[in-house]
């Protein structure tokens, strides 16, 4: 974890016999607070657009933005060209959720069941991907280190996780995925909860670069890594990756393939360009077509302060890789270096990257939520772990003051109050439907 020099002792947690418990305790009771807030602040606020009123005459407050596609693609399927950037399992499952509450109810299904429906899957699958992360970090890492991210990625800079978004439930399937690749070393069933990924999120295809490199380099240290060992690795080993890796990209394959039956194939002249594509592809002509996704597309001079608001995220990344290659470089530190570590370093690099220069920035306020290595970034500048493994009284008081609490750093300190109030106000901003989204 990134140095940096301590500051004055923080009440932020106290380390505990049953962390996972207070997890799941403290996860609960935010989300709880959290909707509850959103439902009030929904009686208050009239929303600037009126698009959620074309489905339901309810100020519901989470029929906002993307959630309007997704509560219509759930009610009424995928009835329009645009509809087909979002992937489909997140839809299919509000529709089942929300005609089981019909059906209980013995009604018809309406919007209120789908998007509240979401609001309690999103809940629940954000207080599980705390929980697996917090596992996932003590494995790679310590217990202490493992408590101060999870607590610090309970306190996020967006109301996504009270919300019917795709991010709560695709970071449980992201975390899933690798805690059963890199703990259980369980191939193939992470495969299937990284195809539950792709099935929430496109993005989710990129799990295979985790998913291929864990293989390869599985029970290396940094130092033994080397291009002959991986291909060695690569024409012995494919029976661990080739199934697990078809699963992984299937469903977007699967859904692509959906699209072109489905929108391709009507009575209607002429034809959608992309139905003429060598390779019918439908996401990226959306993208492009419907949301100007391209290479530097959106760096232009009105969209600066969207791009400006994820920045300490991206700063945290910045510091938290250079990190991660010092340590490559440093012979001593080469050696005990995880091999799992880099892989998810470098599946995080390339994603920040994509981020940055082909997509709306600012959505890394909310996709932040399903990289574990932004948590880890700044768990190592909240806090200075230096000496920490070999530790002297004096050295331990710099982490745990006497009260058995964690000591922030300023950075630390920045950090959560810069999510406390971005997080106040973006959740003012969703409720009254403003942008950023």
């Amino acid at each position: 974890m990134t140095t940096l020099a301590s500051s004055t002792p923080t009440p932020i947690l106290k380390v505990t016999q049953s962390p996972t418990l207070l997890i799941i305790i403290l996860g609960t009771s935010i989300r709880l607070i959290h909707i509850s807030l959103l439902y009030i602040l929904s009686k208050l606020i009239t929303p600037f657009d009126s698009s959620q009123f074309l489905l339901s005459p309810d100020n519901l407050p989470g029929l906002r933005w993307d959630a309007i596609h997704f509560a219509s693609i759930g009610q009424n399927g995928y009835e329009f060209e645009q509809q087909l950037a979002f992937q489909p399992l997140l839809m299919g499952l509000l529709r089942l959720l929300g005609q089981s509450v019909a059906c209980i109810t013995g009604r018809e299904m309406e919007v209120e069941d789908i998007i509240w429906s979401g609001v309690g899957v999103s809940a629940v699958a954000w207080v599980g991907a705390s929980v697996i992360l917090y596992k996932l970090t003590v494995h790679l890492y310590n217990p202490t280190s493992a408590l101060l991210t999870t607590i610090l990625y309970m306190i996020p800079p967006t109301p996504v996780p009270s919300l019917p978004y795709t991010e709560p439930l695709y970071a449980f399937t992201t975390f899933l995925g690798a805690y059963l690749l890199i703990v259980k070393r369980q191939y193939l069933l992470s495969g299937l909860i990284f195809a539950c990924s792709t099935g929430l999120r496109a993005t989710g295809i990129f799990n295979i670069l985790i998913l291929g490199g864990v293989g390869l380099s599985e029970g290396l240290s940094v130092d033994r890594i080397t291009l002959k060992v991986l291909f060695r690795r690569l024409l012995t080993r494919p029976y661990k990756l080739v199934i697990p890796g078809v699963l992984t990209v299937s469903p977007f394959l699967i859904f692509q393939w959906y699209a072109y039956q489905s929108f391709c194939h009507r009575d209607e002249e002429p034809r959608r360009p992309w139905c003429e594509s060598r390779l019918p592809f439908v996401y990226g002509f959306v993208q492009k077509e419907y949301w100007n996704i391209g290479f530097l597309n959106y760096w232009t001079i009105p969209n600066i302060p969207n791009i400006l608001l994820p920045l300490p995220i991206f700063l945290t990344s910045v510091l938290g890789i250079k990190k991660i290659v010092l340590s490559c470089h440093t012979a001593q530190r080469r050696h005990h270096a995880r091999s799992e570590i880099l892989v998810l370093y470098i599946h995080h690099t390339l994603m920040m990257l994509l981020l940055l220069f082909n997509s709306h920035t600012q959505i890394l306020l909310r996709t932040c939520m399903t990289d574990p290595v932004i948590w880890w970034n700044i768990a190592g500048l909240a806090v200075n772990w230096e000496n920490k493994e070999n530790e002297s009284s004096q050295d331990r008081r710099k982490i745990i003051g006497e009260r058995g609490y964690i000591r922030l750093t300023r950075i630390g300190k920045y950090w959560i109050g810069w999510c406390v109030i971005w997080s106040t106000v973006s959740t003012i901003l969703w409720v009254g439907h403003y942008p950023p989204a």
